[in-house]
């Protein structure tokens, strides 16, 4: 008999084998024993939580010819049907892949057709999220006034794409996250059963990278004990889920604040080179920092070991808000990227970059940068972080000049040119030089032309960086195309949006005037040292010529 993956073979036959949603299930067991079953229901949640085993589950009850305080009873005929998958009147459709006006329509066909032998017609859609608006049309006169034998049970992780006609035609059920305590009693449940050979740390890494998904933490055992021969070590779960233990997220931060440059990088190519999953680590890290928060609230103080006490006791309150935040930014943009070990490396150089000017010097930083502007600090004065600062400040300040210059000098026939041109992008898709560029540029939009400069949006922010990390090769790629040379600034959908009404006021009110960018390029100039004309030279080539 071919081998049955544990989460299957584990899938509650019975409502009391369904862990974390207890308030869920005795409403469900209530409607069937009161006998208030309503034409449709609606269960939401995150994945692997258990919509779909209770859907079917409740589908199993409500034709149960001997129920049991509102389960099932697992002995009637309509009870075997069902566990032999043999019931013809439970009709499971995954939307993901049946998602089309058609597949709707034959369910519409179909509906009037009295159930064979059970009480109740059945339908359980799961994804519905994913059928298309046609589908969904077809749809809803059916889900409103469906005959009395028909019940319709729709599942999704993505509520927030259904239309409100649909959510306001079912009884809604939110599932929870499944909590760790939950988590813990069915997979020992398992673990009992499978005679599986688990160390207790390694049963608590399964259940804390599962994030409140059963079947995830389901999956990961099964992974392990398939993977590992004896016992599963935590060091199993590690390598298996790509992620990092306590004790190197302590090393790793303990060089984070000590500003080890060095040794930051080395251990970034370490985890890469090993295949390790920096969403992962990320999202590891921001969880133990918010506990170095708790500690310092002396809250849940028994829970941390030695070596994370003197790590948090190594980092001030406000460091730790400061490095969750940019976690938290990192871990967005890594959502949209497959760069993913570039983002991470560079978000924590700008961590100790920002750690490294201590809170004591940001006045004197203040008068310095006022001095420097009216030209009486000479150049070198600044150290090197604050030179940074203030070059990246004046750099976005003359990205600003630009956009509002390209917008007061654009017009219609700039912008079809560049736009017709664009296309020719899709060219240099299979140049090995330019592919990657290429179908980066191609992610952008160009919203407005001048003569001199070029205004793209791009969908997100982690693009916007990966296009300005090279900006060289796209201003030569962009030149080719437009057998010209360009100011291309780029800037993300998010910001044009933001900024495009107050232009849009401007130019109706022949208000929009050109700016000097002369006065910025010589402030860039007088402060940029070698560093930063390496991080920043995609924004201060300039036309120094």
């Amino acid at each position: 008999m071919a081998y049955q993956t544990l989460y299957r073979k584990y899938r509650p036959n019975s409502f009391e084998l369904v862990y974390g949603q207890d308030t869920i299930i005795k409403t469900l067991k209530n409607i069937i024993k009161k006998n208030k079953l309503s034409h449709a229901y609606l269960f939401t949640g995150p994945r692997g939580t258990g919509k779909t085993s209770s859907a079917k589950l409740f589908a199993k009850a409500i034709n149960c010819e001997n129920n049991q305080n509102g389960d099932a009873c697992n002995k009637c005929k309509n009870c075997e049907s069902f566990n032999n998958n043999s019931n013809p009147d439970i009709i499971e459709i995954d939307a993901a892949s049946n998602n089309g006006v058609d597949e709707i329509r034959e369910i519409r066909n179909k509906v009037n057709l009295v159930p064979s032998f059970s009480k109740y017609k059945i339908y359980i859609i799961d994804e519905v999220h994913m059928l298309s608006i046609g589908a969904f049309n077809a749809l809803l006169k059916t889900l409103e006034e469906p005959p009395n034998y028909v019940v319709f049970i729709l599942a999704t992780t993505e509520p927030q794409k259904l239309p409100a006609t649909v959510v306001s035609r079912c009884q809604r059920f939110d599932f929870k996250s499944i909590s760790k305590e939950n988590m813990r009693k069915c997979l020992e449940n398992i673990i009992k059963k499978e005679n599986i050979s688990i160390a207790k740390e390694a049963l608590l890494e399964i259940i804390n990278n599962s994030n409140g998904g059963m079947r995830d933490a389901i999956g990961m055992l099964d992974q392990a004990f398939a993977f590992c021969d004896d016992m599963i070590t935590l060091d199993d779960i590690q390598e298996l889920s790509g992620t990092i233990s306590i004790a190197e997220i302590n090393e790793f931060l303990e060089k984070l604040i000590d500003i080890n440059y060095n040794e930051i990088t080395k251990k970034i190519k370490t985890w890469s080179d090993s295949g390790k999953d920096f969403y992962f680590i990320t999202q590891k890290i921001i969880n133990y920092l918010r506990n170095g928060i708790l500690f310092k609230k002396q809250v849940n103080l028994e829970e941390y070991d030695e070596q994370s006490i003197n790590v948090f006791n190594k980092i001030s309150e406000k460091k730790l808000y400061l490095m969750i935040d940019n976690f938290l930014s990192m871990f967005e943009k890594m959502k949209f990227t497959y760069q993913k070990e570039l983002i991470f490396e560079v978000q924590m150089i700008k961590i100790m970059d920002e750690i490294n000017v201590p809170r004591e010097t940001y006045e004197n930083y203040k008068q310095e940068k006022k001095d420097i502007l009216k030209n009486d600090v000479p150049r070198g004065t600044l150290n090197e972080t604050m030179e940074n600062n203030l070059l990246e400040e004046k750099i976005n300040e003359l990205k600003n000049v630009r956009i509002n210059n390209i917008l007061k000098e654009s017009s219609r026939k700039n912008l079809n040119f560049i736009e017709e041109m664009w296309n020719n992008l899709n060219d240099f898709l299979t140049e090995e030089k330019y592919k990657k560029c290429a179908g980066m540029l191609l992610e952008g939009k160009p919203v407005a032309a001048s003569n001199k400069g070029v205004l793209v949006v791009l969908p997100a922010k982690s693009l916007l960086l990966s296009i300005e990390e090279t900006y060289d090769l796209s201003k030569e790629l962009l030149s080719k195309i437009f057998n010209s040379t360009y100011k291309i600034v780029y800037i993300t959908d998010e910001y044009w949006k933001n900024i495009r009404p107050k232009y849009v006021k401007l130019v109706k009110n022949n208000e929009l005037e050109l700016k000097d960018e002369e006065y910025l390029l010589s402030i860039i100039s007088k402060i940029k040292n070698k560093n930063s004309v390496n991080e920043f030279s995609e924004l201060i080539e300039m036309e120094e010529k």
